[in-house]
C-alpha cells in the first residue's frame, strides 16, 4: 500500500470510528453519512470534528474550484455547485451526481435551500438564477437586469430578493415575475451581503459598503440604521436560526483600520465587538455560518493559496470567546452547511486554486 492510499484509509477510518452508530430524533427525515468515503469530485467533503478530519474522497479537486453546498429539507439531499457543474447528493454526502453543466461559470454564485428537494442558484454579481427541483434545473432571469442579488430566500409560495442596491423583490410564480416590496434603506446603497429571518421573511439585514448596517423588520417599509457600526465595511453576516436576535457581522472600521466580528442581540439594531484580527485571520469577507441549534456558536473560514497555506476552519463560542481552528492544505473554505439529522456533522465546500 503506498503512503497515500495509507493515509486515505486511515482517515476513511478514523471518521468513521467518530460517527454515531445511531441518528437521534431531532430530524428523523435525515440520517447521518454512513460512509468515511465521500464519492466526487473533491469539491465537498464532510467532518464530524470540527474539521479536524476530513473525509477523503474519491476525485482530486481541479483547479480553479469554489465548491458551494445547501442541505435541503429533503431527506438526506444536498445541492453542490462547482465551475459549471451543479450536482446532487441522496445519502446524506457520500456521494455525487451530476444534474446539470451550465454556460455559466458558478463561481462568484451560492446555493439557497428551497422547500422540500428545491434549491436556488444565485449571484451577488451575475444573472440568472438556476432553480433545482428534484433533478430537473431550470433557468429565469433576476429581478434586475444586469445585476445580481445579496440574498435570496425560498419558501412555499414566494420567492423573496435582495437586490444589490438593497431594493427588495418577491416573486409568486417561482421567480418568472417579481415586485418591488418597500425601498431601499438608503439612495446609492452597494450591499456586500443580506440575511433574511429564517422564521420571520420581513426581518432582514443587510451590510453595506463604508455605511455599515441596516435593518427593517416590516419587510423593507422602513429600515434602522444599525449603531455604532456606521463607519464599517460590513462584509458578511450571519443570522442565527435558533436565535434570530442574534446577528453576526465580519467588516472592516475604517476609523481604526481594523477587521472585527461584531454580535447584535437584537436583531440587528446594535452591535458590539466579539472578535478582532489579532486573535484570527480576518479578512475583506471571511463566510461566516451560524449553528442551527446553538445561538452561541459561529463558525468562520479563512483560506489562500498564496506560499501554500491552506485553509483554517474556525468554532467560535462569542459568550466566552473560545476560540480554535482546525487547518486542512485546500485553498480555502467558501461554503459549509449542516447535517439537519446532527449539527456536530458540518460539510465543506472546497476551493483550489493551483
Amino acid at each position: 500500500m503506498t503512503s497515500r492510499a495509507f493515509a486515505v484509509a486511515t482517515a476513511a477510518a478514523a471518521l468513521l470510528a467518530l460517527l454515531p452508530a445511531t441518528a437521534d430524533a431531532a430530524e428523523p427525515s435525515w440520517n447521518r453519512p454512513h460512509c468515511g468515503k465521500v464519492y466526487g469530485d473533491g469539491s465537498v467533503t464532510f467532518t464530524v470534528t470540527d474539521g479536524a478530519v476530513l473525509a477523503p474522497t474519491t476525485g482530486t479537486l481541479l483547479p480553479v474550484t469554489y465548491g458551494k453546498v445547501a442541505a435541503l429539507p429533503a431527506p438526506n439531499t444536498l445541492i453542490s455547485i462547482g465551475k459549471q457543474a451543479i450536482q446532487r447528493s441522496s445519502d446524506a454526502g457520500c456521494s455525487w451526481q451530476l444534474l446539470d453543466k451550465v454556460a455559466d461559470d458558478l463561481t462568484t454564485y451560492d446555493v439557497q435551500p428551497g422547500p422540500g428537494d428545491s434549491a436556488y442558484i444565485y449571484s451577488v454579481n451575475d444573472q440568472p438564477i438556476h432553480r433545482v427541483h428534484g433533478s430537473k434545473v431550470t433557468t429565469v432571469l433576476g429581478p434586475v437586469a444586469w445585476s445580481g442579488l445579496a440574498a435570496l430566500d425560498a419558501r412555499p409560495g414566494r420567492l423573496r430578493a435582495v437586490a444589490g442596491d438593497g431594493q427588495l423583490y418577491d416573486s409568486t410564480d417561482d421567480g418568472v415575475t417579481w415586485q418591488r416590496v418597500g425601498i431601499p434603506a438608503a439612495p446609492d446603497l452597494f450591499l456586500y451581503d443580506a440575511v433574511v429571518d429564517p422564521r420571520d421573511p420581513d426581518h432582514i439585514v443587510v451590510g453595506v459598503m463604508s455605511d455599515g448596517v441596516y435593518v427593517t423588520f416590516d419587510g423593507g417599509r422602513s429600515w434602522t440604521r444599525s449603531a455604532p457600526v456606521e463607519r464599517v465595511n460590513a462584509f458578511s453576516l450571519a443570522m442565527s436560526p435558533a436565535d434570530p436576535s442574534k446577528v453576526w457581522m465580519e467588516g472592516y472600521d475604517r476609523d481604526r483600520s481594523t477587521r472585527f466580528i461584531w454580535e447584535s442581540a437584537d436583531g440587528g439594531r446594535k452591535f458590539r465587538e466579539v472578535l478582532d484580527q489579532s486573535r484570527a485571520d480576518l479578512i475583506n469577507g471571511n463566510q461566516l455560518w451560524a449553528s442551527p441549534t446553538d445561538p452561541d456558536l459561529l463558525y468562520f473560514s479563512y483560506g489562500t493559496s498564496f506560499a501554500n497555506f491552506g485553509a483554517d476552519l474556525y468554532r467560535f463560542v462569542p459568550s466566552t470567546g473560545e476560540l480554535t481552528k482546525r487547518h486542512n492544505t485546500n485553498d480555502g473554505i467558501p461554503s459549509l452547511a449542516f447535517n439537519p439529522a446532527d449539527p456536530k456533522i458540518l460539510y465543506l465546500g472546497l476551493a483550489q486554486e493551483r
